[in-house]
């Protein structure tokens, strides 16, 4: 199975220096923009899937109009806790790093294993649900597909994923 992740486009928090947030804000003019100019054509996905927030939501249905998209709490974003709406200039690059890096877990954050299991549900989910040939689009966030990357498709180094970046991935059952 095909499976293209994207992040979702520019929203009004973006730049704004959050660490993370459960704030539920809309794309900017921009963003929407930014989606109506990358269109995926049509019958590309057999369906698509988003996060619960706004800005994922607002993106799927906008960059793949053809389908309504089926949100899942699996692909949210990682909940920092105590970190949720604080500003990165609050703390160290260090202590910032520890937490992007799992070195560390602020108060009531998930845990890097936490989000690999959720992570594995939602492929199981698609495993269950769609047969080897199928195509789904997933838009979610940059801290999801930071997971994705490294510990799912084992890249070397960790990056961050600019507003619509997407990368494709092939999910296999293990026999």
């Amino acid at each position: 199975m095909e499976l293209t992740f994207l992040r979702h486009a520019q929203t009004s928090l973006n730049g704004k220096g959050y660490i993370a947030t459960k704030l539920d804000y809309s794309l900017t003019l921009e963003g929407i923009e930014e989606c109506k100019k990358n269109q995926f054509l049509m019958d590309i996905f057999e369906d698509a899937y988003c996060s619960p927030y706004k800005r994922t939501y607002e993106t799927s249905k906008l960059i793949y109009p053809f389908k309504e998209p089926i949100k899942n709490n699996l692909i949210t974003q990682r909940d920092l806790g105590v970190l949720n709406e604080k500003f990165k200039m609050e703390f160290s690059k260090e202590y910032l790093s520890l937490i992007t890096n799992y070195k560390i877990n602020p108060t009531g954050a998930e845990s890097l294993e936490d989000i690999i299991k959720r992570v594995t549900m939602f492929f199981e989910l698609l495993l269950n649900n769609y047969d080897e040939k199928s195509k789904i689009l997933i838009v979610t966030h940059n801290g999801i597909m930071r997971v994705i990357k490294k510990y799912f498709l084992d890249y070397e180094y960790d990056y961050e994923t600019n507003n619509l970046g997407k990368f494709v991935m092939k999910l296999e059952r293990k026999k």
